[in-house]
């Protein structure tokens, strides 16, 4: 490949012509006022060209991602449960997009395999999937692969959750404050500090692992404030990053829940003393035993706990956070207050999560108006 440049005309002006192996023009350009800015443009395509030569057109869209991959994934600080996910998604595009050429594949056929994968699978995986797919084919766009993005505009339909909303969370106000009673009964009776983390899922809306990852430092007795910025595997011990930007936050904590982690910080103090044992990281809900509890683990001891007191539900550790999500909207707080203190973007998901109780204050707030204004 090679490049020439002319200087021609009344206005002397600059163009360029770009030649492939065999002598062919395959690019031109005219009208510049200098032959720097002609280079400039020149050079670019050339560029684009030998990089679509060389690496785009014969690859296959799971050679690209094993790139992607070996330069995002790997290095970066996700858990190891989030990089056993990537890996599966790897061997999906494997799988169904295998040898074909990314540069053959189009936006229906991609839509077609779409609309088959959330057959199989929840929407929320294939959107996930499809995030990843954009962000592979955007790394070789910019590499300068001439490659069209045939993710873009695809639709998602199909089942959103395995299960009913209402499933998800503690369904009454009258079982959920029972629970935090007894949770709190329990914490008092033993030394265990799986109710205590459970006690504070279920009173600020915490992800699992955003509640694992607390430090004594996150916890502001005085502001009566607790702060999450990054989260914890108890199954790798290590800490990985906030789900996204909205997830750093700070929620109230009440003086209930300040009163249950004071008494498990003067419990740990005396445990570490007793033991000689250290507590680096200076973490919340840190055994001396078992280190951090699973989520799993947190699961199993929350349904025991249930079942004991006659409730009939099989929640996860994650329950705590729809409950309570859930329990705050039916005390009438605010939605957009609701959807900052749980990490969210906006309130489409909260529409989603708790759209029945949402219609049920909907009714209740159309009466209120139809009263207010009984004039």
């Amino acid at each position: 490949m090679s490049i020439s440049y002319r200087k021609r005309g009344k206005n002397k002006t600059w163009d360029y012509r770009v030649f492939d192996k065999q002598g062919v023009v395959i690019a031109s350009g005219s009208g510049f006022k200098t032959k720097k800015e002609a280079m400039y443009e020149a050079v670019e395509i050339e560029r684009k060209r030998l990089l679509t030569t060389v690496f785009t057109p014969k690859a296959t869209l799971y050679e690209l991602w094993i790139r992607w991959h070996r330069l995002i994934i790997e290095p970066s600080k996700l858990a190891k449960s989030s990089k056993d996910k990537h890996i599966q998604r790897g061997k999906v595009i494997k799988e169904n997009f295998g040898d074909m050429q990314v540069t053959q594949i189009t936006h229906s056929q991609y839509q077609e395999f779409i609309n088959d994968y959330c057959d199989r699978v929840l929407v929320d995986q294939v959107r996930r999937f499809n995030k990843v797919v954009k962000a592979v084919l955007l790394m070789a766009q910019r590499d300068g692969a001439l490659i069209a993005d045939f993710t873009d505009g695809v639709k998602f339909e199909g089942e959103t959750s395995r299960k009913k909303a209402a499933d998800k969370h503690i369904r009454s106000m009258e079982e959920y404050e029972n629970l935090l009673i007894e949770l709190k009964k329990r914490i008092s009776e033993s030394d265990s500090i799986t109710p205590c983390i459970l006690y504070l899922y279920f009173t600020t809306g915490f992800r699992p692992g955003e509640g694992a990852g607390l430090c004594w430092p996150d916890i502001d007795f005085e502001k009566m404030v607790i702060k999450t910025y990054r989260r914890y595997s108890g199954d790798s011990n290590s800490f990985y990053p906030s789900k996204n930007k909205w997830s750093e936050r700070v929620v109230p904590m009440s003086a209930e829940l300040a009163a249950v982690l004071k008494q498990l910080q003067h419990r740990q103090e005396r445990m570490l003393l007793e033991k000689g044992i250290s507590n680096p990281e200076n973490l919340v809900f840190f055994d001396w035993l078992y280190g951090v509890p699973t989520s799993t683990a947190i699961s199993k001891y929350l349904n025991r706990v249930l079942k004991d007191m006659g409730y009939e539900y099989k929640l996860t550790a994650y329950s705590g956070r729809h409950s309570y999500g859930s329990y705050l909207l039916a005390k009438k707080i605010d939605i957009w207050v609701v959807a900052k203190i749980l990490g969210h973007k906006d309130i489409t998901q909260l529409m989603e999560t708790y759209g029945h109780l949402l219609q049920e204050i909907e009714k209740e707030g159309y009466q209120e108006i139809r009263e207010l204004l009984a004039i």
